[in-house]
C-alpha cells in the first residue's frame, strides 16, 4: 500500500498513510532490538524522523506526526543527507515519486530542521549536493567513532 502510494498509483488519507509508515516501523521494532542486542549493527534509510518531516510538511500537527513512534528504538546517529531541491531535481529519477517536487522537499527540509533542534539524538548533516565521494568521507567522520565504541549500553527509545 506504502508504495503504491509513493508512486502515486493510489490515494491515502494523510492521516493513514502517516500511521501505515509508523506501522511498518513498529513491524520491525523488536527484529532491530534483536540485532541491537545480539551486538549487529543496523543501518535504516530514513526513519521515524522521515515520517514527521514528510507528515507535518503536509500540514499534520507536529506532535501528532510524533506521537506513533514515541517509545521505537532511537538510534546512535542520525545522518541527515541534505540536499537543495534545486540540485537534488538535477539528479536522475528525481520527481518519479509523489513527494519529490520542490516546494513539498523545501517544507520537509524545514520540518527536518524543527528535528534536528530537539537533540533528541546525535545528528550529523551532510552537505549531499557534493561529489559522491566527497559526501561518503564527511559521512565516514560521523560513523566511524561509533564503530570503534560499540558498548553494551542500552537501547534508548524515542521520546521516552
Amino acid at each position: 500500500m506504502i508504495d503504491s502510494y509513493l508512486q502515486s498509483k493510489s490515494e491515502l488519507d494523510d492521516h493513514a498513510i502517516h500511521l501505515l509508515f509508523s506501522a511498518n516501523r513498529w513491524e520491525l521494532a523488536s527484529a532491530i532490538e534483536g540485532f541491537l542486542e545480539s551486538g549487529t549493527t543496523v543501518l535504516c534509510d530514513r526513519y521515524a524522523f522521515s515520517g514527521i518531516a514528510f507528515s507535518a510538511s503536509k500540514g499534520l500537527p507536529y506532535e501528532w506526526c510524533r506521537a506513533p513512534d514515541v517509545g521505537l528504538p532511537a538510534p546512535d546517529l542520525v545522518v541527515f543527507l541534505d540536499i537543495t531541491p534545486e540540485k537534488a531535481g538535477e539528479r536522475g529519477g528525481y520527481g518519479e515519486e509523489r513527494y519529490e517536487q520542490q516546494e513539498m522537499q523545501q517544507r520537509v527540509r524545514e520540518q527536518y530542521t524543527r528535528i534536528e533542534s530537539e537533540h533528541v539524538v546525535r545528528w550529523a548533516t551532510i552537505d549531499a549536493g557534493r561529489e559522491r565521494e566527497q559526501v561518503a568521507a564527511d559521512i565516514w567522520t560521523h560513523v566511524q567513532p561509533l564503530v570503534h565504541s560499540i558498548d553494551d549500553h542500552p537501547i534508548a527509545k524515542l521520546w521516552v
